[in-house]
């Protein structure tokens, strides 16, 4: 049917009308055939004027695009046919093509009700470079973002603290790895459980209250020592920093815990070693003065008492009161060898035998209820320490676990070679390698943690009052400590105490066996004199003592066993007495007077300028550091207070050492001249 000029003119409007848009249009029939069209559809595909004409087959422009390559590589004639057949179904379909030129067009095509389509053409290239633009933005911010996240990931897995998120149910919902590989887990694992299913019931018990504090908004901040599953326990500082968002409710809260343990050992070990020098200081300060008490007291009630011989007197008033003197006497050796820092007679040890023999010992002394049983592992090395500390330490334990378990029970001592790991000797700031372990352990009234923490401090006794000094644990712990080694104790109550002892074997201390220090001369009472040598003249004696009532007493021990003797308030009284009286044979001196010269000063005097005068130095002091110890050599020792036979024996040996040669003194001097 041929078109009259009026439809001419419509279609003309159309294409007018169309040419407007900013998108390609075309419009075809059922058959395919091209109705309407715009020029923006001609200029998006390239297409030359001359394909597009009322009638044009819709195939025309797929052949077109096929000749020149739209469509890629294949045979053309079906490539062709493939999408001529795809239009004939007439469906809605919206697809982007991306021509050869860059350019990004979305073709919508859309069926008409009287059979055909029209299609929209729309350039989309822009939006498509801004979208690509913009994922490859989100790509580089995501990536950066994981960087970040890997990295903090990273330091939250490698800080020395368990990290983890819990909401207001306690459910995790994330966890650091030192926060689950303290409960034997991975992180992945942990994640998604309550707090009950993580945490030990008595931990998660005791930190209830602090989680609800979290839960209100509080900043937390607290510690405590927890158990593990595996039964480790730890001192851990625990912070939660609750979670508010923009709405300002707390819906979760952030914990971190640090594991303090070693912190509060080595304060522990600082205060002990603090407490340790302390007790030191105040055993020298006041030993001197004290022992000079006792030996005044003693001097006096010991031969008032064998004056008035065994009358109820003596025993109800003189007897208890020189027991008590003596107990005094003991009880202060004992404050001063624990405040000694040095080793006495360290020396390689069999530790199982050592340990045999003061278990034959305690069987006879401790109460038939109370049953001792030793076991000892094969391959025991030899340990470095003074074996006579080691027994009075094994006893003290004894002594102790005798009153835990009021004389019934059992206390079973466990000797076994320790391979001390690195870790853990960090922990103890001891080296790592062999070492001998011994375990003392009971089944008394054990002790509370408070106990615990104190058991090894001085004078400190969970006993009534009077029946402990609070020394024996003290002794236990210094023995250990001189020997380079550690000792701990776990214990709650009612369950026992187990006291463990870490000492170095002799292939971890080799190197420094042979450069053990010499000991210093030590005021240990001589052994006790045989009969008196009455064949030879007694020396006159000077005796040197600056206290008044100890010179008085010590005179009196001296004039019983029949010396003669004269008397000096300091030393330079005594040299002055040495230059003008030649028959004194003996000078026994004290060791701390005032003025510029103390006993040691005095014998190095007496030495040079008087070697034919016996020198006798006696102390109730711990430590004796002579300036000069080859000159010193020889010169006995003794320590106050000391009884009559101990007086003797030092002054006979004061006189077999006397030194016979000629004397140093200048020849101007007024000394006499050999």
């Amino acid at each position: 049917m041929r078109e009259t000029p009026s439809d001419l003119g419509l279609s003309n409007l159309v294409l007018q009308g169309l040419g407007q848009l900013e998108q390609g249009i075309t419009i075809f029939d059922a058959d395919l055939h091209l109705v309407a069209w715009n020029e923006q559809f001609l200029d998006m595909y390239g297409y030359p004027a001359r394909l597009a004409f009322q009638g044009a087959e819709f195939a025309s422009f797929i052949r077109y695009n096929a000749d020149r390559g739209e469509y890629g590589p294949g045979d053309r004639d079906a490539q062709v046919a493939d999408r001529v057949a795809t239009a004939r179904r007439f469906e809605r379909h919206q697809v982007e093509r991306l021509r050869p030129n860059g350019m990004v067009l979305q073709v919508t095509g859309t069926p008409l009700p009287g059979g055909g389509f029209v299609t929209t053409y729309t350039d989309v290239t822009a939006r498509r470079n801004q979208e690509a633009r913009l994922q490859e933005l989100v790509n580089e911010r995501t990536h950066a973002l994981q960087l970040s996240e890997a990295r903090l990931k990273l330091i939250a897995d490698e800080v020395p603290a368990g990290i983890a998120h819990i909401d207001r149910d306690l459910t995790l919902l994330y966890a650091n790895k030192r926060f689950a590989a303290a409960y034997g887990r991975r992180p992945e694992e942990v994640i998604g459980l309550n707090a009950a299913e993580v945490l030990h019931p008595r931990t998660l018990s005791e930190s209830a209250k602090f989680f609800e504090q979290a839960r209100r908004g509080a900043l937390v901040d607290f510690e405590m020592r927890i158990e593990l599953p595996d039964g480790r326990i730890k001192d851990i500082r625990t912070l939660l920093r609750p979670e508010t968002p923009s709405s300002g409710e707390v819906i979760a809260f952030y914990l971190l815990s640090i594991d303090v343990t070693r912190r509060k050992a080595t304060m522990s070990a600082l205060m002990g070693s603090q407490k340790m020098d302390a007790l030191g200081r105040m055993a020298s300060g006041i030993s001197h003065d004290f022992n000079n008490l006792l030996t005044i007291i003693l001097g006096n009630l010991v031969p008032l008492s064998e004056e008035l011989g065994d009358g109820d007197l003596v025993s109800e008033y003189l007897v208890p009161a020189i027991s008590a003197a003596r107990r005094g006497s003991a009880l202060t050796q004992r404050l001063l060898t624990l405040a000694r820092r040095e080793q006495f007679a360290p020396e390689p040890t069999d530790i199982v035998g050592a340990v045999d023999e003061i278990c034959t010992l305690l069987r006879s002394s401790l109460p038939r209820g109370l049953q001792l049983v030793q076991r000892s592992r094969p391959q025991v090395p030899a340990a470095v320490v003074d074996r006579a500390q080691l027994e009075m330490a094994l006893l003290n334990l004894a002594i102790n676990a005798k009153d835990a378990t009021e004389g019934k029970g059992r206390i079973l001592i466990e000797i076994a070679p320790y391979d001390l790991p690195a870790e853990e000797a960090d922990l103890l700031h001891l080296p790592a390698g062999p070492y001998v372990r011994i375990r003392f352990s009971d089944d008394g009234c054990g002790m509370s943690p408070e106990q615990t923490e104190r058991v090894f401090e001085p004078f400190y006794t969970s006993k009534a009052a009077g029946a402990g000094s609070g020394l024996g644990l003290s002794m236990v712990y210094g023995f250990v400590k001189q020997s380079n080694g550690a000792i701990s104790v776990l214990s709650s109550p009612g369950q026992g105490a187990a006291f463990t002892i870490l000492l170095p074997s002799v292939e971890l201390t080799a190197p420094e066996c042979a450069n053990l220090p010499e000991t210093e001369p030590e005021l240990a009472p001589p052994p006790e004199p045989g009969p008196p040598d009455l064949d030879k003249s007694l020396p006159l004696i000077l005796l040197v003592e600056d206290d008044q009532d100890v010179r008085r007493t010590i005179r009196r021990k001296i004039a019983a066993i029949g010396h003669p003797l004269i008397e000096a308030d300091n030393a330079a009284e005594a040299l002055h007495l040495l230059r003008r009286i030649e028959a004194v044979g003996l000078v026994l001196s004290d060791i701390d007077m005032p003025g510029e010269m103390d006993g040691y000063a005095l014998a190095d005097r007496i030495g040079s300028d008087y070697p034919e005068v016996g020198i006798l130095l006696m102390s109730g002091q711990a430590n004796l550091n002579p300036r000069d110890t080859s000159r010193m050599a020889g010169i006995p020792l003794l320590r106050k207070p000391f009884s009559d036979a101990q007086l003797t024996t030092a002054l006979g040996q004061a006189r077999s050492t006397t030194r016979r040669a000629p004397p140093t003194a200048d020849p101007a001097s007024e000394g006499p001249q050999s």
